[in-house]
């Protein structure tokens, strides 16, 4: 989970899971060279409702550009590697690149290039859809995605638009929202409060996997 930033216009100080705008250049054609196991055409499939279609491509980049900019974590590989096998030396170059990709998102293809690794677009699950309502001041369409993190990388705030990361039990998580020592959005919440049917990340992919995502609102 990450605090945004307290001077936020929107959401300040709430606990909420990386994320961000879909950028036209997290769906073109160059990325999708890029991506490891995900073509547009599949994501098309999995996201079926994206305008215009070719977008759909784009929320999967856009999950892993902005867990990498906001968290620190990246979702990259070889084409027969696994996320967690980026070398000490790698990861150290790699955390170099967050600030010049958060200030320009199309820097995140030719850092991936210069690096020889591929977004590892098949390690993502959708799992949640949510539509602010029409009364809201500031209104956002939000997909939600479920990866394992990989073990050997360790998550921070950006200290721009986040000021604090903290890995969290789902339980623990909502009793500290329950308590009112932090604050989690209404999606933010009700994914939580999703998340502790499940007592492992393999059980939380496989259900992703299995069911058809509708539209919430809140």
């Amino acid at each position: 989970m990450l605090r945004r930033h307290a001077g936020s216009a929107f959401m300040p100080g709430a606990y909420v899971f990386p994320g961000g705008v879909v950028e036209e250049s997290d769906y073109s054609p160059e990325m999708e060279r890029l991506c490891r196991g995900l073509t547009s055409a599949r994501a098309r499939d999995i996201i079926p409702d994206a305008t215009p279609p070719r977008k759909a491509l784009g929320f999967f980049v856009a999950a892993v550009r902005e867990a990498f900019e906001e968290a620190g974590i990246l979702l990259a590989c070889t084409e027969a590697s696994s996320p967690s096998s980026l070398t000490h030396e790698q990861k150290a170059r790699l955390a170099s690149h967050r600030l010049p990709v958060h200030r320009n998102p199309r820097l995140f293809a030719s850092m991936l290039a210069g690096e020889g690794l591929k977004i590892a677009a098949d390690s993502l699950s959708y799992f949640a859809h949510w539509i602010t309502p029409e009364a809201s001041p500031i209104r956002f369409d939000a997909r939600f995605f479920v990866a394992a993190a990989p073990e050997d990388q360790e998550a921070s705030s950006d200290d721009m638009e986040t000021t604090a990361a903290l890995w969290i039990a789902p339980r623990a998580l909502l009793e500290a929202h329950h308590r009112g020592d932090l604050y989690l959005p209404v999606p933010t919440l009700a994914s939580v409060t999703a998340l502790m049917e499940f007592s492992s990340v393999e059980q939380v992919i496989a259900s992703a996997r299995a069911r058809a995502i509708r539209v919430s609102y809140g």
